[in-house]
This record gives structure tokens, sequence and C-alpha cells, in this order.
């Protein structure tokens, strides 16, 4: 693995602080129905991004632009990763928080658009 820059490290530290804001108010969803590892996040202006956790591909303008030149994860991506690894496997315990039926219908836009 190579050396994280100062940079990169203030990038991720304030991207990961937000990811797990994000995760704190129930904005992400475990995509049923999609590709392993789908997710959606709903950002705080109500945006919802598509999240791949395997790939750790993001919809979301900072992961296109400035994530993919630092060569990080956005905090999209990040409060994924966080859902997804506090899953338990095979327990049947799922974080999955409830979606507001306004997140739903603004993730359903989204896949529609995308799908």
């Amino acid at each position: 693995m190579a050396a994280m820059t100062a940079k990169q490290a203030k990038a991720v530290a304030e991207r990961y602080q937000r990811a797990v804001e994000l995760v704190n108010e129930g904005r992400v969803y475990r995509l049923y129905g999609g590709h392993e590892g789908d997710y959606v996040v709903i950002n705080g202006q109500g945006v919802a991004y598509l999240v791949n956790v395997i790939s750790g591909e993001c919809t979301c303008p900072d992961s296109q632009y400035r994530c993919a030149r630092l060569d990080i994860l956005c905090k999209h991506a990040l409060a994924a990763l966080i859902v997804h690894e506090q899953a338990k496997p095979g327990t049947g315990d799922d974080p999955q928080p409830q979606a507001e039926p306004e997140e739903l219908a603004k993730a359903r836009e989204l896949l529609e658009y995308l799908f």
C-alpha cells in the first residue's frame, strides 16, 4: 500500500466524519434487487447517490472528480461501507433504517434515471 499524503489524509478524515453523520442520520439504505454491494445514500439536500461498496464507486460529483484524483472514497461510499460492515452476516441482523416516503421516491427516481 502506498503512503498517504497529508492532503489525502485530511480529505479522508473530513469525508469520514460526514459519513458517520450520514449513517447516524439514517440516510444510508441497502439496495435490494440491485447488484451485490449496492446502496443508496441520501445527502443533506435530499439528493440520492448510488454506491457500490465492492467497487467503491459512487455517482456523486465528488467521487467522479476530486476523490478519483486523490485516490480516496467519497463520504457516500464511506457511509455505505460503514453500514455494510455493521451488518452481521448470517444472523439476520441488519442495521437497515426505514426510509421516509419522499426519500424512497428520490431513490426510485435516481434508479430509473440510471437504469
